[in-house]
């Protein structure tokens, strides 16, 4: 067997004495995030511009001195987001993760930049590269990774580079430790023997939540799945008595569905590639799903099966297929988005034929649900305005803002079951669900210690599939590696 590094989880203490510092606090650059100070003190490296959805990503990476004088952009906005800024030992160069913005493919490399001079390289490509680096004092440069096949939601490993040699890295990466739980913080002692890092673990949960009859308020908010596994609701049977969704629970993505009232849920479809997105058809005869192979190379699928179970039929293949959904009768629309580079497309198709049945149209980066009756698409978009819903025709294409006033940091969405308003997920400061009316009236539904993603609602209206996460953080240390 082979060795393998001393690992210690850390625990904290709210009451634990802090560093002490002299003087007072003083600001050093606005929009900035993620910062990294030089080895002799000397300089500050950290992020800036355009924060988004995820809060370890930004556009462009500055450096400037302590006292904030000397402020200088060494990696500009290349169509790409930066992750936090790591210093070499001799202060001459940062490291950093570049993610590509491409709905089709995590596209991600390590660059190192030679601050002074104003040269940058790519030191190597992975698409399961997260952004937690660190380097050691002794110039080996530490990443992390996400296995090609995960086996529960973020697990990720701690990796090892040699020093560079003639300014190169060389050799191959050495794996130092693994587990379930994406790693977001990297760090280290003084003298480089040990090194620490934060992982972080989420668990996609379903609560029922019951309304009132005007839809204005909550009754009641229960647990539905129990196991800790990534369990994500997406839609409901025709009956609104049981709820849809998909769980990495068997160790890859199922569908499943699970009656209200009953502990346990019943797998419906099973396969070696990921499923996702169970979707009623617009008559409820069909559960439409997404198929996705673990190799990247290969296209994306949308199947068909029964509503009581059968054989699956395909419907149509295509690359990298992301939201699927359908309106309900008399309307026959439905849509799905593909990433096309760094675009988006949403495509109407027959769900008979898999024949496409219009235009594409070209989205922004965001979250988007189909109207009940097929009519219209509701957007949020990532980063800017996150405080106004977009609405645009599903016939001509013809948008127009919905501006909720005094609510910012909208996310996930979905139509009510009625179509007369929407219902969303909330994140700014704390975590809501919030129902909007169509002129933009917001209430809250449902505010948790939890990260409410979204709700679902029955088609009976009257009662909803809420997805909430809870976070769990530890810290962990590893010596002798």
């Amino acid at each position: 067997m082979q060795n393998q590094p001393d690992q210690t989880t850390l625990s904290m203490s709210n009451d634990a004495d802090g560093l002490i510092m002299s003087g007072s606090p003083r600001p050093l650059a606005d929009d900035a995030s993620g910062g990294s100070v030089s080895p002799d003190g000397a300089h500050v490296a950290f992020r800036r511009a355009d924060l988004t959805y995820d809060g370890s990503l930004s556009r462009e990476v500055w450096v400037i001195r302590s006292d904030g004088t000397d402020p200088i952009k060494v990696a500009a906005d290349q169509g790409s987001r930066v992750g936090t800024p790591t210093w070499s030992p001799d202060g001459k160069r940062i490291a950093f993760v570049r993610t590509a913005l491409a709905y089709d493919a995590r596209e991600r490399s390590i660059e190192v930049n030679e601050w002074k001079k104003g040269s940058a390289e790519t030191l190597f490509s992975d698409g399961g590269l997260t952004t937690a680096l660190h380097w050691l004092p002794d110039g080996r440069l530490i990443f992390t990774l996400f296995p090609p096949q995960t086996t529960g939601p973020g697990d990720s490993s701690v990796w090892i580079l040699s020093p560079p040699q003639a300014g190169n890295f060389s050799g191959s990466p050495k794996r130092i430790t693994e587990g379930s739980g994406s790693i977001t913080q990297l760090g280290g002692s003084a003298d480089g023997k040990a090194l620490v890092f934060v992982r972080q673990n989420w668990s996609p949960s379903i609560y029922i939540g019951t309304l009132a009859t005007d839809g204005a308020q909550l009754l009641t908010h229960r647990r539905l799945t129990l196991d800790e596994s990534a369990n994500v609701p997406t839609s409901w049977t025709p009956d609104s008595t049981a709820v849809l969704f998909y769980s990495n629970r068997n160790g890859t993505s199922e569908i499943f569905k699970q009656v209200t009232n009953q502990p346990l849920a019943e797998s419906l479809v099973n396969s070696p590639d990921q499923l996702s997105e169970p979707r009623l058809t617009p008559d409820g005869s069909e559960i439409l799903y997404t198929s996705t192979p673990k190799s990247r190379d290969s296209p994306s699928a949308i199947f068909a099966i029964p509503i009581h179970g059968g054989t699956p039929r395909l419907v149509l293949t295509d690359v990298a297929i992301s939201t699927v959904t359908c309106a309900r009768l008399p309307s026959t629309m439905c849509m799905y988005s593909v990433s096309r580079g760094n675009a988006r497309q949403t495509i109407p198709f027959d769900v008979k034929s898999g024949k496409r049945t219009g235009p594409p149209q070209f989205d922004p980066e965001g979250f988007w649900t189909l109207s009940p009756d097929g009519s219209q698409r509701a957007f949020v978009s990532v980063g800017s305005n996150q405080g106004t819903i977009q609405l645009r025709s599903t016939a001509s294409g013809k948008t127009r803002d919905l501006v909720v006033k005094g609510w910012n940091g909208l996310m996930h969405i979905d139509w009510s079951a009625d179509g007369k308003s929407l219902l969303v997920g909330n994140h700014e400061s704390d975590s809501a669900l919030l129902k909007i009316t169509l002129d933009g009236k917001a209430s809250v539904l449902l505010r948790s210690n939890n990260f409410i993603g979204y709700a679902v609602p029955s088609p009976d209206g009257q009662s909803l599939a809420i997805l909430e996460v809870t976070p769990t953080k530890n810290v962990w240390q590893i010596e002798n590696f």
